[in-house]
């Protein structure tokens, strides 16, 4: 009997570990209600979490297969099953986050010898790529140019098995997957419902993606990601589709999906950034932590229209577009000074497709913090940032109904302080003397 342990990779197609546990035995599926991951997070995010465990158990049925569902802390989880079932082997596609790193090493050490680690959240998986000298990338253009190279060699995938042998088990307890209501609307959830956004998004905008990408309203984009964070959607099985249909949008596409990758690498080989800067000299900045002010960025009330309607809308909906996710960043890290590691776990726990990986490396890279070089000077103008990507005023009306009426006295003077974080940042970013 093999054990095949679902985690952030619920689905059926392209699934390397399922494949091989099919190919050598019988088998039995298991996702763990890890205790450590889920109470931490908001309701919405569980909610999800849970609509595509469901999902991922009818998609075994379907295949005359068994998910169980367990709750508790994975290494206590993982003997207990492995003991209940007779488990000879134990398949799972790796995990590189710091605590995924950390639950996986404790979890061998409880079943030593058993667990099979495959491939399949990445297109090129973290600690891969590697520069000649055999040190990490830190400069995303070199690593991209590494990535394309094996990407453009993909294939489409792995089929999912057509049949699973029938469990004989009746007396077997499968457990229940919890019912927790989301506080916004969720997408359809499951694989089949992934498949079909990305064909309709294949069809319909990526011939486009490079020219409307970057719309506040998210409109140009894809809305897949919240299917990749769970691994419900396979990136490398996206990333073969797009190109296959070629053209500069598929290009621009892809190239995010890159960009995935990468976060996932910096995270993996500098666990620190969970917390510190990718550049430690930049946790030197004069935080304000101050709780009203934070306040008034989490509800989208700080007198800042586009900061004030992306804020609104994420909290409606769990999304915001990428230009929206930079603007709010920036405001929130510069301008603010609000301390970026609380900002940045709020903001991850609100979006439906937080990723821990993409969240750190986005947060820090428009925060000026040192991922890839990005200039410490760059500071967004945020009412050209409207006039630019929702120039008709839709999406900000539609977020921020007052706009346009009488004027609201902002939180903060945007003027003076940016002045204020490019005088704090300019004695940061000061060549050092030599010693």
């Amino acid at each position: 009997m093999n054990l095949v342990w679902h985690r952030a990779d619920l689905r059926t197609h392209d699934h390397p570990a399922l494949y091989q546990a099919a190919q050598s035995g019988p088998l039995v599926g298991l996702v763990n209600l890890d205790p450590h991951i889920l109470e931490p997070t908001s309701p919405r995010r569980r909610a999800w979490f849970y609509a595509n465990t469901q999902a991922l158990r009818e998609a075994y049925a379907r295949r005359g297969g068994t998910l169980l569902v367990r709750y508790g802390t994975p290494w206590e989880v993982l003997p207990q099953v492995v003991a209940e079932l007779g488990v000879q082997r134990v398949f799972a596609i790796a995990s590189y986050t710091p605590y995924g790193l950390h639950r996986d090493h404790k979890t061998e050490q409880a079943i030593p010898g058993r667990i099979h680690w495959c491939e399949g959240n990445h297109v090129q998986p973290p600690g891969r790529l590697l520069k000649p000298d055999g040190t990490p990338y830190t400069v995303y253009t070199p690593y991209a140019k590494r990535w394309w190279g094996e990407a453009e060699r993909l294939g489409e995938g792995l089929l999912p098995p057509g049949r699973f042998p029938a469990l004989e088990r009746p007396d077997l307890e499968l457990g229940q997957v919890p019912q927790e209501p989301s506080d916004v609307p969720l997408p359809p959830p499951g694989e089949e419902a992934a498949l079909q956004a990305l064909e309709a998004f294949l069809r319909d905008r990526l011939p486009t993606y490079h020219q409307t990408r970057d719309r506040l309203d998210g409109q140009g984009g894809s809305r897949l990601s919240p299917y990749f964070t769970l691994g419900v959607l396979s990136p490398r099985l996206a990333v073969h589709r797009a190109l296959h249909i070629g053209g500069e949008g598929a290009r621009k596409w892809v190239a995010e999906l890159a960009w995935r990758d990468f976060s996932a690498d910096l995270l993996y080989h500098r666990p620190q950034m969970l917390h510190q800067s990718f550049d430690p000299r930049w946790d030197g900045l004069p935080w304000v932590d101050d709780p009203e002010l934070f306040e008034a960025w989490k509800a989208g009330e700080t007198g800042i229209a586009l900061v004030d309607a992306a804020m609104r809308e994420l909290n409606a909906t769990g999304f915001m577009s990428n230009r929206a996710r930079m603007a709010v960043a920036q405001f929130a890290v510069k301008l603010a000074l609000l301390p970026w590691q609380k900002a940045e776990q709020h903001f991850k726990n609100r979006l439906l497709d937080g990723d821990t990986a993409s969240n750190l490396q986005g947060w820090q890279w428009a925060g000026g913090l040192g991922v890839d070089a990005a200039p410490y000077f760059r500071v967004f103008n945020l009412e050209r940032q409207v006039a630019q990507h929702d120039p008709e005023g839709v999406w900000l009306k539609r977020w921020l109904p007052e706009w346009g009426g009488p004027p609201v006295q902002p939180v903060i003077d945007l003027e003076a302080a940016r002045q204020r974080y490019l005088a704090a940042a300019a004695r940061i970013a000061k060549p050092r003397p030599p010693t």
